[in-house]
């Protein structure tokens, strides 16, 4: 394809990142083989990591899935004793979802050895390039966002949890998972 434009480059961009996307999370299903993280879990471990404890509705938001489908990926980590439920002094049913000792060293082992795989595939690539590749995704990534939605939800960093009241909030916990009618 003959790039005319910026926006013929991005579509080049955008239409190499699936197959990366793909590869990618094969690559990282076949590394977790013998631990108990899955491919969701692994992300939502690295993700408390880097944010700290959030809920549920947090993290849903922020990966862009349901709710529901955050709830069975933490219920799964919490059972392997990955993640832990923290009482939340701002919202009595929506617990604050951790990180266990456990799950630190799960992820760091599975990290260090992620990282040392990837210093083979970028073997002759240049920092500086990947880099700048790393800006380009962010910042293409964020326009696309906000192509798909122009009024997103409020920052969860500036407001802990801005949709749930302490009236109409959803109980998590494992015997009320439905939202009030």
């Amino acid at each position: 394809m003959t790039s005319t434009g910026p926006g013929d480059a991005a579509y080049l961009v955008l239409s190499r990142v699936r197959p990366l996307y793909q590869a990618s999370a094969r690559a990282v299903d076949q590394a977790l083989a013998g631990t108990d993280l899955t491919v969701p879990l692994r992300a939502v471990v690295e993700h408390l990591l880097d944010r700290g404890p959030r809920t549920v509705p947090q993290v849903a938001r922020e990966f862009g899935v349901t709710r529901q489908s955050v709830q069975v990926v933490v219920d799964g980590g919490a059972a392997r004793g990955l993640l832990r439920l923290d009482d939340n002094p701002l919202h009595r049913r929506s617990r604050l979802v951790a990180v266990t000792e456990l799950g630190r060293r799960t992820f760091a082992d599975v990290h260090d050895r992620e990282l040392q795989a990837l210093a083979r595939v970028t073997d002759g690539l240049d920092a500086d390039d990947l880099a700048r590749c790393a800006e380009v995704l962010a910042l293409l990534t964020e326009r696309v966002h906000r192509l798909a939605d122009p009024d997103p939800p409020p920052d969860p960093a500036s407001d802990p949890d801005p949709d749930l009241s302490p009236d109409l909030s959803p109980d998590l916990s494992p015997d009320h998972d439905e939202e009030p009618s």
